[in-house]
């Protein structure tokens, strides 16, 4: 039986850490300002004051304040800002001693709270973060605070920053179809960023293999294993440099089929939950920026693993019409595209087109030379997205022009005129080349 809130607080000391087996560092909060401020009696008035004086850049007089007030004049608000404040500067050890002086003054913990402390150890450089961070997911049943998907993402960013990819697909395989935790659109997207940053870092390390001919450095092919997903093989020290090389090209296979398979489950989910009007569950929605991971992450791979980049042309073709699509089973359907299903569904307005993501979407069918699927692409666009389109007209009109000309051409290839469209590819070579973002923010 958990318990009470009053027998927590009471047996919890107030400078120590949530698990006495995690120890980091805190310097005391600041008690003294560097000039005279008048200090608020109100809570309300505490937190405006707290607000106004963080924001001129004076953070340390800001939590003096807080610190020199009476308690009455406190709130749980008044120290959430104060934790979240060092939280966005990445300075658990002051956060979590934040959280020890909000404790010892009575004031339970909220949502926002641990939302902050999590923050913090995904954007501290303590090596203890992750630890740090699973103790506080944990307590939070110990101060009656329920979890929800925000704080599962919040754990999950922490796992990204530390690019432990085995925690985060564990976290999220725990995590329920329906209800408060149930997976958001930045739940996805957190998982498909892990996998096209460890696709980008597999192919660091293949490139330097490549270099090598002789034997590999055994500095290029040192991982973790906290940093692996569940099917990698790792690389043993007597490993041949041939060995190696295999051994790179299947980890990168299984982290971009993983990536695959989180697309397919995100838009399956999403479908799901906007033909279920009953469910009490939050619907999902669709945004581009987890479309450019996954196209971005087709165009790495497509030259080693065409037959799976080409998958690509599924998602597209799902998520915007006007392609050929072919389900599990080898079936041709005409669905309504996802994005409109999700734009119909959801009163938020979000992104659902832009210049990126149809750069990425023309050039991975460009690659696979359907020029027919670009053509049936721009038309669907034309007829489902005909807001987002406009301002992308004249843009993308004449590469669009070329295209059409290249479909109404010959089969035969001497009769066929070179495409005019290297300035484009060009352009596309360098959106889809971009580093990808290793720090997605919630």
């Amino acid at each position: 039986m958990l318990q009470s809130l009053a027998t927590v607080l009471r047996n919890v000391r107030p400078y120590s850490s949530m698990r006495d087996s995690i120890q980091i560092k805190r310097r005391p909060l600041p008690t003294t300002t560097s000039i005279e401020y008048t200090i608020p009696d109100d809570p309300y008035l505490l937190a405006k004051k707290f607000q106004q004086v963080s924001r001129s850049g004076k953070l340390d007089d800001a939590v003096a304040i807080v610190m020199q007030a009476k308690t009455r004049s406190q709130s749980p608000v008044v120290w959430n800002l104060v934790i979240s404040s060092y939280a966005r500067l990445g300075r658990l050890s002051r956060a979590l001693r934040a959280f020890s002086e909000m404790r010892r003054r009575g004031f339970p913990p909220t949502q926002t709270t641990f939302t902050a402390l999590l923050q913090a150890c995904a954007l501290g450089d303590s090596e203890k973060a992750v630890g740090i961070a699973e103790q506080t997911y944990k307590s939070m049943d110990t101060f009656g605070v329920r979890p929800s998907i925000i704080n599962v993402n919040g754990l999950l960013s922490v796992y990204q920053r530390k690019h432990d990819m085995a925690r985060a697909l564990e976290c999220f395989n725990e995590l329920p179809s329906a209800g408060a935790r149930a997976p958001s659109l930045a739940t996805y997207t957190i998982l498909a960023s892990m996998c096209r940053r460890q696709i980008s870092v597999l192919y660091e390390e293949l490139a330097k293999l490549k270099s090598d001919h002789s034997k590999a450095d055994q500095s290029t092919s040192d991982q973790s294993t906290s940093d692996q997903p569940f099917h990698f093989v790792s690389i043993e020290d007597n490993t041949s440099h041939s060995q190696r090389i295999a051994i790179v090209r299947h980890n990168i296979r299984q982290t971009f089929t993983t990536l695959l398979d989180i697309w397919a489950t995100y838009a399956s989910d999403a479908e799901q939950r906007a033909t279920n009007l009953d469910s009490d569950t939050e619907r999902l929605y669709f945004d581009t920026r987890l479309l450019k991971v996954v196209l971005k992450s087709c165009h790495s791979v497509y030259e080693d693993e065409r037959a799976l980049a080409r998958k690509g042309f599924n998602i597209i073709a799902h998520v915007y019409g006007g392609m050929k699509r072919v389900d599990e089973n080898g079936v041709v359907t005409n669905s309504v595209p996802l994005a409109v299903l999700l734009r119909e569904s959801g009163d938020v307005e979000h992104v659902v087109l832009d210049a990126d993501v149809l750069e990425l979407a023309i050039g991975l069918c460009d690659r696979g030379k359907r020029y027919a699927n670009i053509v049936r692409l721009w038309a669907s666009l034309n007829e489902h997205f005909a807001k987002e389109v406009e301002p992308l007209r004249r843009r993308f009109a004449d590469e669009i022009q070329e295209f059409t000309e290249l479909t109404n051409t010959p089969n035969d290839p001497l009769q066929r005129k070179p495409p005019k469209i290297t300035m484009f590819r060009k352009r596309r070579a360098a959106l889809r080349t971009k580093a990808p973002a290793s720090n997605q923010k919630e």
